[in-house]
């Protein structure tokens, strides 16, 4: 392994093994987005936008490739299980939506909130991980920003030809999917292993790079809730939504 300036635990096998269980949560995400975007042109009509999916689907798999590469490059042995508990379930909220041809629920599972959790956490985890690794959550974090930057501008339309309609779709969609998001950042594993993980929940090493749960949960939540009250849905609707999930 390359020599890394960062945390004084950074050379234990303790904090490597945390370094893998992080790259294993990401690529399973991105693999999971690539589906998501994958399955998505199937909802859309408008030809542009389905070449956009399409070239969406192709990022995610790139940021995948990249994680598997840096893996492979610290020969670090990843898992990659895309019918783990939480992501099979994310997966299985975004295809029931995506059966409906529903192209708005889609867009806000997929490009607001994974988008919202890939940049609140990976801009962290940036900071805290040494040298490529760092660099590579850093950049793909950029990149997952312009995602969710494209969602808000379709969803402002959306919420301003028919506002009643859209929050109530919006508050569905938040319960089905978020729900699964927030027990999945919780502070305990509620609904059990993530079966990605090598062994104990990686919520309990954080600390070896410095991040805490608490906070990447946090910086996501507020991506959210700032991409809502973008799109125009008002915040006396929102925050309660955010105050009744899972914590």
């Amino acid at each position: 392994m390359e020599a890394l300036t960062s945390t004084p635990h950074q050379h234990t096998q303790q904090y490597w093994d945390l370094v893998t269980d992080v790259l294993s949560q990401a690529i399973t995400g991105e693999l999971i987005g690539m589906s998501n975007f994958a399955s998505l042109v199937a909802t859309i009509d408008d030809p542009e936008e389905m070449m956009e999916a399409v070239e969406h689907a192709d990022s995610e798999r790139g940021h995948a490739v990249g994680f598997i590469k840096l893996a492979e490059k610290y020969k670090l042995q990843v898992k990659v299980n895309l019918k783990a508990n939480y992501w099979r379930r994310v997966r299985e909220s975004f295809l029931k939506w995506a059966e409906k041809k529903d192209f708005i629920a889609c867009l806000l599972i997929q490009e607001v909130m994974l988008e919202s959790f890939a940049v609140g956490m990976y801009r962290e985890v940036g900071k805290a991980f040494p040298n490529d690794i760092g660099q590579l959550f850093t950049d793909i974090a950029a990149e997952e920003e312009g995602h969710l930057e494209h969602s808000i501008e379709l969803l402002k339309a959306e919420m301003e030809r028919n506002p009643e309609a859209f929050i109530q779709k919006v508050e569905m969609v938040h319960k089905d999917c978020m729900t699964i998001l927030a027990e999945w950042s919780a502070k305990k594993d509620g609904k059990g292993h993530c079966e990605i993980c090598k062994g104990n929940c990686m919520k309990e090493s954080l600390y070896l790079a410095d991040l805490e749960m608490s906070s990447l949960r946090g910086n996501s939540m507020a991506l959210y809730l700032d991409a809502l009250d973008r799109i125009g849905l008002p915040g006396e609707k929102t925050l309660p939504w955010i105050a009744n999930l899972p914590a």
